[in-house]
C-alpha cells in the first residue's frame, strides 16, 4: 500500500503539471463551449435575420407574407413589381433575394436569389396559411384555428410523464454517454502511452528496481481515473455554468438558441442515474485503461502503439453506438443482452437506465459482472506488465503472452 501511494502521489503531481494535460484540459472546455453554444451559431449563419429578402407582389399579397416570413428573414423592402429584379436592384436594397407573390385562388412563389440552395423550401410553410386564406376565403382567425390541431399526449407505463421530459432525457443522456466515450477512449490511451514511454526509456528498469510492478501499474491506473473524473467534473461544470448564463433559452423552446446544459440535468436527471453514471463510468474507465497499460507493457517501439491499441478501440466505438440505439430502444431484447457484457455494458446500461425503467436487480448483475471482469482484467494485466516492462528486442509473441498468462 505505501508503494502505491508513493506512485499515485508522484504521479498525480507529474501528470497535473504535464503541459499535455493542461492543453488537453483546456481544449475540451472550449470543445463544451462550441458544443452549447453551436447550435446559435449555425441558425444565424444558415438563414435567420442575416438574410435580407425583398418581398414583392400585389400590396394585398406582400403585407400578408412580410407577417407569415418576418420572423426569420430580414424585410429589406415591399415592392409592388411582379417581374424578375435584376441585379442592380437587388443591390440597392442590399439584398440576398428578391421573393415574387402571385396568384388570386392559390400562391405562387418565385425567388430569385443570390444564393438557390439556401434552404428557401422552407417558405412553402410558412406561407401556407395565406393560401389557405386564397383557396378558402376564410379569415386569418379561423384559419389560424384550422391549422392549430391539438395533440395531447398521455404516457401510459412509460418513463417519463410528456414528450418533453423524454427529449431533455435523451439530450442529457447522450451528452453523458458523450463524455464517457471521450474520457476513456482518451485517457486509457494515454496509460498505454505513458507505460510504452517509460519501458522504451528504460525507465522502468530504474522504478521496477525500487517499487513493484503491479504497485506501479494500479497507481498509474489509479491516476488515470482521477484525471478524468476531474476533466469530467470541469467540463459538466463549465456546461452547467454556461447553461445557466443562456437564461434556458432551450428549455423555454427556443429554436435558435444552444442545448442548456444546467436546465436539462436540473429537471433530467434522478439520483439512481447520477449514482449509476459514476459507477458506470468507473467501471469502464477501469477496464479499459487496465487493458491498455497491460497491453502497452508488451511494446518495444512507440511506432507499435496504434497497431496494439486499434483492437481495444473498436470495442468502444462500438459500444457507444450500441448505446446511442439503445437510448431509442432501450428494452429491445439484444440490447437487454449487451447491457451485461463487460466493456460494452458501461454504455450500454447508462444509456438504458436514462430513458426507462430498468430493474434494480438487472443494474446490480451489470455492475456485479463488471466488478468480475475488472478484477479478472486486473489480473491478467498485472501478470503481462510484471513482464512485458523487462522484455526488450523483439516482441513477445501469442505463445510467450498465453504462457505469461498461466503463469
Amino acid at each position: 500500500m505505501n508503494d502505491f501511494i508513493v506512485v499515485y502521489s508522484a504521479e498525480l503531481m507529474r501528470r497535473v503539471k504535464s503541459r499535455p494535460f493542461q492543453i488537453g484540459l483546456l481544449v475540451g472546455v472550449l470543445g463544451i463551449v462550441l458544443f452549447l453554444k453551436a447550435p446559435t451559431l449555425l441558425m444565424g449563419s444558415l438563414g435567420g435575420h442575416d438574410t435580407r429578402v425583398v418581398l414583392a407582389g400585389a400590396p394585398a399579397l406582400t403585407a400578408r407574407a412580410k407577417t407569415l416570413v418576418d420572423h426569420d428573414y430580414t424585410i429589406a423592402a415591399v415592392v409592388a413589381a411582379t417581374t424578375a429584379p435584376d441585379p442592380a436592384a437587388l443591390k440597392a436594397h442590399r439584398a440576398d433575394a428578391w421573393i415574387v407573390l402571385a396568384g388570386t385562388r392559390s400562391l405562387r412563389v418565385t425567388v430569385y436569389a443570390k444564393d438557390p440552395g439556401k434552404h428557401w423550401d422552407r417558405l412553402a410553410d410558412e406561407l401556407a396559411p395565406l393560401n389557405l386564406e386564397m383557396a378558402t376565403n376564410f379569415g386569418q382567425a379561423r384559419v389560424k384555428a384550422l391549422l392549430n390541431i391539438p395533440v395531447g399526449v398521455k404516457a401510459i407505463d412509460s418513463h417519463f410523464a410528456n414528450a418533453a421530459a423524454a427529449d431533455t432525457a435523451q439530450a442529457i443522456a447522450f451528452t453523458l454517454l458523450f463524455f464517457l466515450y471521450m474520457l476513456i477512449l482518451i485517457n486509457s490511451q494515454l496509460v498505454m502511452s505513458a507505460v510504452a514511454e517509460e519501458k522504451t526509456s528504460r525507465i522502468a528498469e530504474l522504478l521496477i528496481a525500487s517499487i513493484s510492478p503491479i504497485p506501479l501499474l494500479y497507481g498509474k491506473i489509479a491516476v488515470a481515473a482521477t484525471l478524468a473524473f476531474l476533466q469530467m467534473v470541469i467540463w459538466i461544470g463549465v456546461g452547467i455554468l454556461l447553461g445557466s448564463q443562456s437564461g434556458g433559452g432551450a428549455a423555454a423552446g427556443s429554436s435558435s438558441a444552444g442545448f442548456d446544459l444546467s436546465g436539462a440535468l436540473a429537471g433530467g436527471i434522478t439520483p439512481l442515474e447520477a449514482i449509476a453514471f459514476f459507477v458506470l463510468f468507473a467501471l469502464g474507465f477501469l477496464q479499459l485503461s487496465t487493458m491498455f497499460a497491460g497491453l502497452g507493457s508488451l511494446i518495444n517501439r512507440t511506432e507499435d502503439l496504434g497497431s496494439i491499441s486499434l483492437p481495444l478501440v473498436v470495442p468502444v466505438v462500438g459500444a457507444f453506438f450500441i448505446a446511442i440505439a439503445a437510448l431509442a430502444a432501450p428494452n429491445t431484447p439484444w440490447i437487454v443482452v449487451v447491457s451485461f457484457v463487460p466493456l460494452v455494458s458501461p454504455f450500454v446500461m447508462f444509456a438504458r437506465v436514462a430513458v426507462s425503467d430498468v430493474p434494480i436487480w438487472q443494474l446490480a448483475t451489470c455492475v456485479g459482472l463488471n466488478l468480475i471482469a475488472l478484477w479478472a482484467i486486473g489480473t491478467l494485466a498485472g501478470k503481462l506488465y510484471r513482464v512485458g516492462m523487462l522484455l526488450y528486442g523483439r516482441a513477445p509473441n501469442f505463445k510467450q503472452v498465453w504462457q505469461v498468462i498461466r503463469s
